[in-house]
């Protein structure tokens, strides 16, 4: 199994021993960011409520600790092919929550000022390979704009290094995932138990009971939030969100300076961005490899992160001969049409899921969060996300 930069920060925060024989008023299954920030927004709705958070090995394990730390506004499409594919007005929808998401980032990193999160409001740039992606971008930006978000389009290359132009983007930034998902554990009071796996998950006569190798865990309602892992727990999952690998590795530090915004390039097939320390971070390689980076197993594949050795020296060639560090594989949750999915599992009452943010999930799933614990303190579905609109 590979092991993420980020992960250098995890450390343990769940309990041991057996699981209490009590009922908890809300379990949510998944230690990401989904998961976490659910927790949260829980805890701020139903602040009396015993919430239970199961992660089957430490928080922030799976996608979440192994991304790029991007809150990028958008999806993973150009915005111009968003309005193609969704129409104009849930493309715009689909954006203010993203927008949502970071405001929502700012405001709990401010109402919680012990807890250093890496975050850096340093903009972002989304970079064209081609006159034809500049061509897409420029739409897009166009539109965006027309839509009321803060954004322009730039004729040449930001950068200076062999791009076509792109879209700035003033309002992103990027983030330290293992360390916000902590921040949010710790806030939320949730009852953590980690290296947990959960074998099954049923009705009894009172709510949910989810069967573990330390116990039964007993709660009156629950939220799957488990992203491209969710149907191994259940075949229920496997029409509604399928695995799909991405590659990332962080070089040493550099001395200099060699970029301040994140970045997403080639239809966001590469990003990179520069953390705090000097590092040089790139992830990507999929266009290439699609299919092959399907699946669950975690492996630094090494054609893709040839792809990656020479994405990084054709644009960065003073970075050729800096040595890198980390090499690594996450698994993320795709959906049939790209965009997230909120429904009701099963027959079973009062229990949710939350699933699939495209690898865009630093950038969605505060606010998406907010719609997964409403989902499991109301019983409201986000028209926008709900799972139905995929029903056959």
């Amino acid at each position: 199994m590979t092991s993420s930069y980020w992960h250098l920060e995890q450390r343990r925060l769940g309990r041991d021993g057996a699981i209490p024989d009590t009922y908890f008023d809300a379990v949510i299954l998944g230690g990401g960011i989904a998961g976490t920030a659910a927790a949260y927004h829980v805890r701020q709705a139903r602040p009396t409520w015993r919430v239970a958070l199961v992660e089957s090995r430490r928080l922030a394990s799976g996608a979440t600790g192994r991304n790029a730390g991007f809150l990028l506004a958008g999806t993973a499409d150009h915005y111009a092919v968003s309005v193609e594919r969704y129409g104009r007005a849930i493309a715009r929808e689909v954006f203010a929550v993203t927008v949502g998401s970071h405001r929502r980032v700012r405001e709990f990193l401010a109402a919680n000022p012990g807890m250093e999160c890496g975050y850096r409001p340093c903009g972002s740039l989304t970079l064209a390979v081609s006159a034809e992606e500049a061509e897409v971008l420029r739409a897009s930006a166009e539109m965006i704009r027309e839509d009321g978000f803060d954004v322009r389009f730039s004729e040449t290359d930001p950068l200076g290094r062999g791009f076509h132009g792109g879209i700035v983007n003033p309002h992103d930034g990027g983030i330290h995932p293992v360390k916000l998902v902590r921040a949010l554990a710790e806030t939320s009071k949730a009852e953590i138990f980690d290296d947990t796996e959960v074998f099954s998950l049923e009705a009894d006569g009172r709510g949910i009971v989810l069967d573990t190798p330390r116990g039964k865990l007993r709660a009156e309602r629950a939220l799957v939030a488990l992203n491209a892992y969710a149907p191994l727990l259940d075949g229920y999952f496997a029409d509604k969100v399928s695995p799909v690998r991405g590659q990332v590795l962080v070089t040493a530090p550099v001395s200099k300076r060699v970029l301040e915004p994140v970045v997403y390039a080639n239809d966001g097939f590469e990003y990179f961005r520069q953390l705090p320390d000097g590092r040089f971070l790139l992830g990507g390689g999929r266009r290439d490899f699609a299919a092959t980076e399907i699946g669950y197993d975690d492996v630094a594949a090494p054609d893709v992160h040839g792809f990656l050795d020479a994405f990084k020296d054709r644009y960065f060639p003073e970075l050729k001969d800096v040595p890198v560090e980390h090499r690594w594989s996450g698994i993320m949750g795709f959906t049939p049409d790209g965009l997230p999915m909120l429904g009701r599992y099963r027959d079973l009452p009062n229990v949710w899921f939350s699933l699939a943010c495209h690898g865009h999930g630093m950038g969605f799933s505060l606010e998406v969060a907010a719609m997964a614990a409403r989902m499991v303190t109301q019983g409201v579905v986000p028209e926008l996300f709900d799972a139905a609109r995929c029903a056959s």
